[in-house]
């Protein structure tokens, strides 16, 4: 196993990320499991004085959302781009230096949380480490222009198209960050802002681009339909940064808005039956047959399509008191997040022959790997729906009984309701970083030990 500090091309750079990736997502499930764990037995401690949830919980969504989100970006872009654009890339040693910006500010920003928790929001939005990954991420945004201006073909595969829309919106949503707080409306809007571009969005789009290439490439098949693809890729870009506001039904954000919102997220089945039809009818045309890791891609396609239909489900007025201020809001984004895993994780599994020279043996290692996380992230989405349909309906009673429920008798009974939920939610926890230890294993043994192969070959016509 042979990693060159300075790589000269898309091959080197991204045996780097098929390493960086697992890493990751390790240190970010186990910041999760910690978050879970200490919110389970909070009470067996003797105070805060070391941590405390609302700083874990901080930590890990700048863990998933962040730093294991940038890693996927990266990936992606260092194999998928190049690789659907059919050229090399233009300034190569720059997207090298701009892809370790990526991973290194979203680490960064962990880091200086971790040992600056009390003054690391000291300088507001404004702070220098925002700043300084708007400089990160619009080099990337820059290159990915220039890469893309530089291609004479007249077509661009699809993965393509959805990396550069994820680049595009994770820099709008860092200039979105960095709007000042003033008004408590204001607050509203820009989580809101920010959820639908970052989460919504960026996941998705790096998801899709994963998919439409695991879809094809690899299994020798024909994409069914390009302008089904291109429903995709605008309908999920025009819909998705708007769909979060519903779950602020009710609240000081502007009435138009939050209708706006929810007529929005019912139009989600137009893009998502595009896509589902899209690759059905393309995964029929495969001509290879026993790629190991295709069952992680189905099942992170499912995944996907139920999160898009909750997503759905949760727009009906009846049901956003409920749902709106509970843990359902979170479904959606360990949905995603879930779906980018998983599909990042067939990714790599498909790279490692590829780049390394070393077969997958997909042996029982594999099996128990891929079985753990596609049970963790289904009983994820289930426990967490449940959880918030549990807690909104007992809050809504009681605020219609003149009885609020976050003190006293009232938030007894809640407890009482959706405890075991949270308690779950830590076991979930600790299957998904039992999971994602096996994957690092799995994928040290198999670029250290494993048979040898034929190294696939970038070559590329920049003419």
């Amino acid at each position: 196993m042979k990693i060159k500090l300075f790589p000269k091309n898309e091959q080197e750079l991204s045996k780097l990320f098929v390493l960086i990736f697992p890493l990751t997502l390790l240190l970010s499930l186990t910041i999760s499991f910690l978050k879970n764990a200490y919110f389970t037995f909070a009470n067996l401690l003797p105070n805060n004085s070391v941590f405390n949830y609302g700083f874990l919980d901080r930590l890990d969504t700048q863990a998933a959302l962040g730093l294991v989100f940038g890693a996927s970006l990266c990936l992606s872009f260092s194999y998928l781009f190049s690789k659907s654009l059919g050229r090399s890339m233009v300034l190569f040693p720059l997207v090298f230096l701009t892809l370790l910006g990526v991973v290194g500010t979203e680490f960064l920003d962990i880091l200086v949380n971790f040992f600056f928790q009390n003054t690391a929001y000291d300088l507001g939005n404004s702070s220098l480490l925002i700043l300084l990954k708007i400089l990160v991420v619009f080099g990337l945004f820059g290159l990915a222009t220039l890469n893309l201006l530089a291609k004479k073909e007249a077509s661009i595969f699809a993965s393509a198209q959805f990396i550069y829309g994820a680049v595009v919106f994770y820099l709008i949503s860092l200039f979105i960050v960095r709007a000042e707080l003033n008004v408590f409306s204001d607050i509203f809007l820009v989580n809101s802002l920010y959820t639908g571009t970052h989460i919504y969005v960026g996941v998705a789009f790096i998801y899709m681009a994963i998919v439409h290439f695991l879809m094809t490439r690899p299994l020798q098949a024909v994409l069914f339909n390009k302008t089904l693809s291109s429903i995709t890729f605008w309908g999920f870009l025009f819909l998705l940064p708007w769909t979060n506001f519903k779950y602020y039904y009710g609240s000081v954000l502007p009435n138009w808005i939050e209708n706006i919102s929810i007529y929005l997220s019912m139009s989600l089945v137009v893009p998502l039956l595009a896509f589902l039809v899209n690759y059905i009818k393309t995964i029929q045309t495969k001509e290879v047959d026993g790629v190991g890791s295709l069952n992680l891609l189905n099942f992170s396609v499912i995944l996907f399509s139920i999160t898009t239909i909750f997503h759905m489900i949760s727009s009906f007025e009846n049901l956003l008191p409920i749902l709106g201020i509970t843990n359902f809001v979170n479904v959606i984004t360990y949905g995603l997040i879930g779906s980018l895993v998983l599909a990042t994780i067939s990714l790599s599994y498909y790279l490692i022959p590829k780049l390394y020279g070393r077969e997958v043996a997909y042996s029982r290692l594999e099996d128990i790997t891929f079985f753990g996380f596609k049970i963790s992230y289904l009983l994820l989405l289930i426990n967490n729906t449940v959880l918030g349909v549990n807690s909104g309906y007992s809050w809504n009673a009681g605020a219609n009984a003149g009885n609020p429920t976050i003190y006293g008798e009232g938030y007894g009974i809640v407890w009482s309701l959706i405890s075991f939920n949270f308690s779950l939610n830590t076991f979930i926890s600790l299957l998904l970083l039992g999971s994602g230890f096996l994957y690092l294993i799995s994928v040290l043994r198999a670029i250290s030990s494993g048979s040898i192969t034929t190294v696939e070959e970038m070559v590329y016509s920049n003419d």
